[in-house]
């Protein structure tokens, strides 16, 4: 047991051999650590959590929701590190990835600049503050925001590399199609005329000589990402490629290094659910992200990744059904990473 405890920490705190893919078999062969239901079981759960959440109308949904967003909607995907998909309720439904979208830009990042460039010029701790929040730039000691708020991510854009902005968009909707295993686009629909707010984040930012670059080149290419439609299922293939240290599920091909794959799973889960992230470690112990589409992403290491989406948020502008579904599988599944490295029955 001391061993196989050896095994997952060096997974989760910062391993840099990403873990073997475990073989196909009629049972999960997941991670040191993980639980081993059947395939069967898996099945199981997911059904029977979104039924009990049918009925739960919490929440209101994003005013600047897309068009063709269903306020009723509730889809899950479990993506497994050996590839295997399993999913229930509408989960061919697209969204956007709105801030979902962060992790992956902030790992094309670290690719692309390096872990300590990034570092020094965009923070990691958490906020404490709305994700939109222009105070958190003014009243903090540090200038530094993190990736995953919007100031934070608008600079992270600005770093990524290109001759010029029509190629970094290309890079970027490349290596997230990459990580989604299928090509992603761009949904032009859902465009939107870019609010004085997120201008005003953005020369924050520059202000403080953490942005490089014109400021409207970083919003601009800042607010497509926002705008790539997935689906659940496309959403936990990303995810179960951070849980694959970096691999595709399912393959051989590396496309985030393993170091950095940490670095992404970290910030997740220091700051992956705004200001609610405290709570939700505690309680569900996975690095997360949310998006006020509605869509959470949950990334258990070595082991898979589970996508969920239901638009109405919370006043935090977490999905209310999305978090509840994670929460009750990562508690039947025993997920929590707390608990995966203590053994420790869940409560």
């Amino acid at each position: 047991m001391r061993a196989l405890s050896a095994l997952v920490l060096a997974l989760l705190v910062g391993g840099c051999t990403a873990p073997a893919p475990p073989p196909a078999t009629p049972e999960m062969s997941p991670a040191p650590g993980a639980p081993t239901p059947t395939q069967r079981r898996l099945d199981a759960d997911l059904r029977a959590v979104a039924a009990a959440l049918r009925d739960n109308h919490a929440g209101e949904v994003y005013a600047g929701a897309v068009a063709g967003t269903r306020a009723e909607d509730l889809a899950i995907a479990l993506t497994l590190v050996d590839g295997r998909t399993l999913g229930v309720g509408p989960t061919a439904a697209h969204f956007p990835l709105m801030s979902v979208s962060k992790p992956f830009t902030y790992a094309l990042a670290l690719e692309q600049r390096g872990a300590g460039f990034m570092r020094a010029r965009i923070g990691t701790n958490a906020t404490g503050l709305p994700y939109n929040s222009l105070a958190a730039g003014a009243i903090r000691p540090s200038t530094a925001q993190n990736p995953l708020v919007n100031a934070g991510a608008i600079a992270t854009h600005s770093y990524l590399r290109g001759p010029d902005p029509a190629t970094k968009r290309a890079r970027l909707l490349g290596f997230y199609a990459r990580l989604a295993g299928r090509p992603l686009a761009v949904e032009s629909a859902w465009r939107a005329t870019p609010r004085a707010q997120t201008y005003a984040l953005a020369y924050q930012m520059q202000a403080a000589g953490r942005l490089e670059g014109e400021v409207e080149d970083a919003v601009s290419r800042y607010l497509e990402a926002c705008i790539v439609a997935v689906d659940v299922t496309t959403l936990a293939h990303m995810g179960a490629t951070l849980a694959n240290a970096g691999i595709a599920p399912g393959g051989d091909e590396r496309i985030i290094t393993a170091a950095h794959a940490r670095d992404v799973l970290a910030l997740m889960t220091i700051a992956g659910m705004y200001e609610d992230s405290g709570r939700w470690w505690q309680r569900v112990g996975l690095p997360a992200k949310s998006g006020v589409s509605g869509a959470i992403l949950a990334v258990v290491p070595g082991w898979g990744a589970i996508a969920a989406y239901s638009p109405r948020l919370d006043a935090a502008g977490n999905s209310v059904r999305a978090a509840l579904a994670i929460e009750r599988l990562a508690a039947r599944w025993q997920l929590h990473g707390v608990e995966r490295l203590l053994a420790v029955p869940a409560r």
